[in-house]
């Protein structure tokens, strides 16, 4: 029985010929835990069963490509036998959790790349991509598809479904988002056809029209079949919002779709939102196709709660809701906000860390879920063998340990030098658009209270203070410090991005300041945001070819966008030589050329982190000579500065050890 405040989200919806238990929706998305156009693994199933199992309603697979990405690739799992058995087993693994499982179909058309094995991409035309012009790395000039081809793509989509079918699955949902083939051919901007599939909007959707006619032929009339859909793809040239209001009542008239399931993007980071794209914002796409359809609609892009997600359901602008991340995040999401228990949810920060390695070629993994993609080995089990655990340091590797280590029945004191939980991410949080990083704070406080952590706030541990705790095992979890920058200056302060963000440093309107960024990651770039936004005038200088090289794309491209729009000016290849007064001195790295900014009231160092090691080095060098020590563990910053996934993950680890 769900709560009062969820009179939609538990309650069950019919869509054609399937009934969902409820309306949360896993949709497809790259996982990377089993070969490109392969095979299921153990590691896939068993990260479906997590959600299955979490109480979620409906699931959809990743994109299966119906066809090769190219013409020299080798043939895809979907046009194989084995297909069938390899499915039937997740299919009826996942029935019995009693979730529904779709399949997603796909050819990505232009966006391939046929450098792994060559032959040619295929698309309505030989028109370059323009959706990843920020980056623009995998680019190639597509062949433009003849009669034959699209025939054969049809009937591959059409065998597909088949295959679905006989593998057991409630349905199949057509790819035609993101400007894969399917929108390459709706697009006027990608498709400069003179034959039937080309012009007109009802000829430039003929082909979509095959393949939902030729998908139902393969499926048949007594399973579920849907698209999903970009609402606007948000880049110069792509479909806009109006456009799709055209295109989906033409769809629904084909009398063989039972949903269309909203998407947006690939523009404007979009697709898979940064934390700079409030929760929620995407709804109103959904809400204006609403208006111009019938079919079931599912609502997607940002929904990280479930009391967005009811609301979502409550205005009637969708009829079930897709929660990739939030889920992904908290597998168990639904079942802890049907019964209540919102405090206990671990919600999504957007800090796209997952995509970021998927983009990579690394499986996916979350930064404030470390059992996500490794399920079958991080089961949290209970000790026999319960014992006393210290761990020093409330930033994210010690709260992860705590909780972890207490949930497996240890008794667990912690001890924070500062005033709050939450580390780092306290600090970062205070940067525009980092808002979403105190879920940290949040989040871990409660669970400390919930597993009754014996927290000590405003207290340093010392090794005296171990020694009178007398604990089974010790975990320094200290974290990192700002690195110096050896800028030296006597007429302008030099300062570290901790010190800006924090709030340490006088800030004043119209000063102008330079910001060295050779973090290479989220801290410098942030850090000029914050200024530019208490109306500093900024200049960024980095060493490499552009700031900010290890950000996740659609995470910098939309922080470009903030800081270039906001007069910050961005100058790679350049670092400060020297200070003259006021007068910074500037070298190119590659031609050493100099220049000079003058006027300059404040210089910001980002050179990134160092471990803060010393309470470890003197408890291990006193467990070195005594044979009474504790084990000892040294995790997070503390170990070596990375990231907050990696901080989560070694708290995780050494949890689940003790």
């Amino acid at each position: 029985m769900a709560t009062p405040q969820f009179q939609h989200l538990f309650t069950p919806f019919t869509v054609g010929s399937v009934t969902v238990r409820n309306r949360i929706v896993v949709p497809g998305h790259a996982t990377l835990f089993m070969p490109a156009d392969g095979l299921p693994t153990d590691r896939m199933l068993h990260y479906w069963l997590a959600k299955a199992r979490g109480g979620v309603g409906l699931i959809m697979t990743h994109v299966h490509n119906v066809m090769p990405r190219h013409t020299g690739a080798p043939p895809v799992a979907l046009q194989t036998d084995a297909i069938v058995p390899a499915y039937r087993k997740v299919v009826d693994a996942l029935h019995e959790e009693g979730v529904k499982f779709f399949l997603q179909l796909n050819h990505v058309g232009g966006e391939g790349n046929s450098r792994m094995f060559g032959g040619v991409v295929l698309a309505p035309s030989a028109v370059r991509s323009t959706r990843a012009n920020f980056l623009p790395t995998a680019q190639e000039t597509p062949h433009e598809m003849e009669i034959e081809d699209i025939d054969e793509v049809v009937e591959a989509f059409r065998q597909a479904a088949s295959k679905a079918r006989e593998a057991g699955f409630d349905g199949v949902e057509i790819q035609g988002e993101v400007s894969f083939m399917l929108a390459q051919f709706m697009s006027p901007a990608r498709n400069h056809r003179q034959d039937s599939y080309g012009g007109s909007l009802d000829n430039r959707l003929r082909f979509a029209r095959e393949v939902i006619a030729a998908v139902r032929g393969g499926i048949g009339s007594d399973r579920v079949v849907g698209m999903r859909i970009s609402g606007d793809e948000y880049f110069e040239g792509g479909l806009t919002l109006d456009d799709t209001l055209l295109i989906v009542p033409r769809l629904e008239a084909t009398g063989q779709l039972d949903f269309i399931h909203v998407g947006a993007g690939p523009g404007a980071a979009s697709h898979i939102p940064p934390s700079y794209r409030k929760a929620g914002s995407f709804v109103y796409l959904t809400e204006a196709i609403r208006k111009v359809t019938d079919l079931a609609l599912i609502c997607s892009q940002r929904v990280n709660d479930p009391l967005i997600a009811e609301s979502v359901l409550a205005s009637g602008a969708a009829d079930l809701v897709s929660m990739n991340r939030a889920i992904m995040t908290d597998p168990e999401m639904p079942t802890k906000a049907r019964e209540g228990r919102l405090e206990e949810i671990r919600h999504c920060i957007a800090c796209n860390e997952c995509i970021a390695r998927g983009r990579i070629g690394m499986p996916i993994a979350c930064t404030m879920n470390a059992e996500l993609g490794r399920e079958q080995q991080m089961a949290i089990e209970k000790t026999d063998t319960p014992r006393h655990v210290l761990v020093v340091g409330g930033g994210p590797a010690g709260l992860e340990a705590a909780r972890v280590a207490s949930l497996r029945g240890h008794r667990v004191t912690l001890y924070e030098k500062g005033d709050t939980l939450g580390g780092q991410p306290l600090i970062a949080s205070q940067a525009p658009g980092r808002e979403e990083l105190d879920e940290v704070r949040r989040y871990y406080t409660y669970q400390m209270g919930l597993q009754e952590v014996d927290v000590h706030l405003n207290t340093e541990a010392t090794s005296e203070t171990i020694e009178q705790e007398a604990p089974d095992a010790v975990v320094i979890a200290t974290g990192s410090r700002a690195i110096l920058s050896e800028l030296t200056a006597d007429d302008v302060p030099v300062v570290d991005v901790r010190t800006i963000l924090s709030g340490e440093a006088d800030i004043e309107p119209g000063q102008r300041v330079v910001l060295q960024a050779e973090d290479h990651h989220m801290q410098g770039l942030t850090a000029a945001d914050f200024l530019v936004e208490k109306g500093c005038e900024v200049q960024v200088l980095t060493e490499a070819v552009y700031a900010g090289s290890q950000i996740e794309t659609g995470t910098l491209e939309t922080l470009y966008q903030r800081l270039l729009t906001k007069g910050v000016t961005i100058t790679p290849l350049t670092t400060i030589k020297l200070i003259d007064g006021r007068t910074v001195v500037t070298e190119n790295t590659i031609s050493k050329a100099e220049a000079r900014i003058q006027g300059v009231d404040m210089i910001v160092a980002s050179y990134g982190n160092e471990a803060s090691d010393e309470l470890y080095r003197e408890v291990k060098s006193d467990a070195d000579s005594t044979s009474n020590i504790p084990a000892l563990y040294l995790i997070g910053d503390a170990s070596a500065p990375r990231r907050l996934m990696d901080a989560i993950l070694d708290g995780a680890r050494v949890g689940r050890i003790l």
